[in-house]
């Protein structure tokens, strides 16, 4: 079994409008992540939780 993790992401920048939520939505469930991933006033918020390879 491997080992879990957490990580929390901050993506700043314009990313909003071009589709990112969707796509590290997509991205995260290809790699079995589960998470959160939002919008908030410095870009783009995430936390993704998985095995370690796949973070």
């Amino acid at each position: 079994m491997d080992t879990i993790q957490r990580k929390h992401m901050i993506i700043e920048g314009v990313v909003q409008g071009v589709g990112f939520r969707p796509f590290v939505f997509q991205l995260a469930r290809r790699h079995g992540l589960s998470g959160w991933v939002r919008n908030d006033s410095r870009g783009v918020t995430i936390e993704a939780e998985g095995e370690v390879g796949a973070l």
